[in-house]
């Protein structure tokens, strides 16, 4: 470019800006101010339309064989992993599938992007693992929310148990197991409780809302237990049987196991130095509970001989009302008539529906888990 040209780009630019003193900037805001409102469509629909779309995703999530396409924001919006552990312009995440199944993933992801979206029972609590793992607090809220509701209960608490066990949830399979009354005796006819661990099996037997007929119930269960992997189990039988409250049994049945009055098949559990003082410690005790019950003894401070000699805590009692729960409690009382009361709770599956429990127990139940529990 010569100077010539230079001079006059020079010139028309001193020009223009001198010419602005003439133009008020009011009066640019009033002559450049729409007529009319934008007809242009909002830009966070349009935005949400594409993200629940999957449109122009820019993150790639890898659990095992499977690849997800995500849009990284929504997370980090929701998920402190995310906004924390991810790095910017990162493309790919891969992600521990024993802890984020991939079916788990997609429903986090779909929760993020619609919080109504129902989550599924197959799935829920590997979406509760999800949510733990990607720190979302407000689905982990949720998760435990649909936990608390009194209908999670029984057989459902017994599912979800089952599924926690995968994610070896430490919190939730205990919880469960605590929440297992009228289904016991059914769940005890099932495989699943023979190959429950000796700790799970301890969670259980220790609780004292499971529903029995009478505490031989509990006992005849643990020697399923024992008995459905003898070779193996024989070496915790001092554990098994503590969990037995063999002062809640009748006189007559504790008389019996002393005798070994039962099938030959109970016999290595009935004649173990564990099981033999504990029968013979529970049948002292309650020989001498009647014997001060019936001369109305009392201690020396003034105390009932039951204050001072306290009883283990009763369980849960099922009233014997129907056909077949009146068959079981008036029929064989041994091991032979227990096992034949499981066969019967095999092949009707909902029957443990229909037990009734004692009228002291109701109360307590429906202050624990409310009134779906004593009555559906």
């Amino acid at each position: 470019m010569d100077e010539g040209s230079e001079e006059n780009v020079q010139q028309f630019s001193i020009s223009s800006d001198f010419f602005l003193q003439y133009i008020d900037c009011t009066q640019l805001e009033v002559a450049f101010t729409p007529l009319r409102k934008s007809s242009r469509s909002p830009i966070w629909p349009l935005m949400e339309r594409k993200i629940k779309g999957r449109e122009n995703t820019d993150l790639q999530v890898h659990i095992e064989d499977t690849l997800i396409h995500c849009h990284l924001l929504p997370l980090q919006c929701f998920s402190e992993y995310f906004e924390q552990e991810v790095r910017p312009g990162q493309a790919v995440v891969k992600l521990p599938a024993h802890q984020v199944p991939s079916a788990a993933f997609q429903i986090v992801y779909d929760w993020i992007l619609d919080p109504n979206r129902q989550l599924e029972w197959e799935h829920f609590v590997s979406v509760l693992s999800a949510a733990e793992f990607l720190r979302i607090p407000s689905l982990v809220e949720r998760c435990w929310q649909h936990l608390d509701n009194p209908k999670v209960v029984e057989n459902v608490a017994f599912l979800v148990f089952l599924q926690a066990r995968k994610f070896r949830s430490i919190q939730l399979q205990p919880m469960m197991l605590r929440r297992i009354c009228r289904f016991f005796l059914s769940l005890v006819s099932t495989p699943e409780f023979c190959e429950l661990s000796l700790q799970e099996l301890s969670v259980l037997l220790a609780s004292n809302i499971i529903g029995v007929f009478d505490e031989t119930d509990v006992f005849y269960a643990a020697c399923q237990w024992l008995l459905y992997d003898w070779s193996e189990r024989q070496q915790t039988v001092d554990d098994v049987m503590k969990l037995v409250r063999f002062e809640r049994m009748r006189a007559g049945d504790l008389a019996r196991f002393c005798v070994y009055q039962d099938c030959a098949e109970l016999q290595p559990i009935l004649r173990h130095p564990a099981t033999k003082q504990l029968v013979d410690k529970a049948l002292a005790t309650i020989c001498s509970h009647q014997h001060h019950a019936s001369t109305k003894n009392y201690a020396a401070d003034g105390s009932s001989w039951l204050m001072t000699h306290r009883l283990p805590t009763e369980r849960v009692r099922l009233v014997p009302d129907t056909t077949e729960t009146l068959a079981f409690v008036t029929g064989d009382t041994s091991y032979d008539g227990f096992i034949e009361f499981l066969h019967v709770l095999c092949s009707k599956p909902n029957i443990w529906q229909t037990f009734r429990l004692s009228e002291d127990n109701v109360s307590l139940l429906e202050d624990m888990f409310g009134k779906s529990t004593a009555t559906d």
